[in-house]
């Protein structure tokens, strides 16, 4: 499964990736243990998004150290070990009190939601083995499912995007690190 495969046409996207002098199984095992303690920018960019739900007393523990990828807002929608997991989900990520929960989607599911009122947000980390080592890479697509919330989450994202950025800057990094017995 790939992202072309429950987002195909996004209006949103970022890319990210590093070579790793590593084998992809030692990468994948990096990817799945680097911790949210090790990701000093991401805990301090989650906590300053996150302040406005923990204050309206939603969000309890949500910070709490835990690995990564058990911490993200979207739920695993496929992995193919080891050369790819595909997370996705609908938010509503530019509400300050982190709006509603999402309805609860597969991966067919989640590629044919189109209510209103949401963005589908997914993101994925790829292996692919290259020059004696990895590339891991890390996609995120986001679309929103009608022009009002198109307009709002546009908004959003122009002043999200650089940290959004920087996270995933930062997981690479931490996986490369664990990867090559750095950290």
């Amino acid at each position: 499964m790939d992202l072309d495969d429950v987002l195909p046409r996004p209006e949103h996207v970022t890319r990210q990736a590093r070579w790793i002098g590593a084998p992809p199984a030692a990468v994948w095992s990096a990817l799945h243990a680097v911790r949210l303690s090790e990701l000093p920018v991401t805990l301090t960019l989650s906590a300053a998004r996150f302040l406005p739900v923990v204050l309206s007393g939603r969000g309890s523990g949500e910070l709490h150290d835990r690995p990564f990828l058990d911490a993200l807002p979207v739920p695993l929608l496929g992995s193919d070990e080891p050369e790819s997991v595909v997370f996705g989900g609908a938010l509503e990520a530019w509400k300050l009190s982190g709006g509603d929960s999402g309805p609860e989607l597969d991966a067919e599911s989640f590629r044919r939601f189109t209510q209103r009122g949401w963005v589908k947000a997914a993101m994925d980390f790829r292996l692919t083995p290259q020059r004696g080592g990895t590339e891991l890479s890390s996609e995120t697509r986001v679309m929103s499912t009608d022009a009002e919330v198109r307009r709002r989450f546009d908004r959003y994202w122009r002043l999200v995007r650089p940290g959004s950025t920087a996270i995933r800057w930062e997981v690479l990094t931490a996986v490369e690190l664990k990867a090559t017995g750095r950290l």
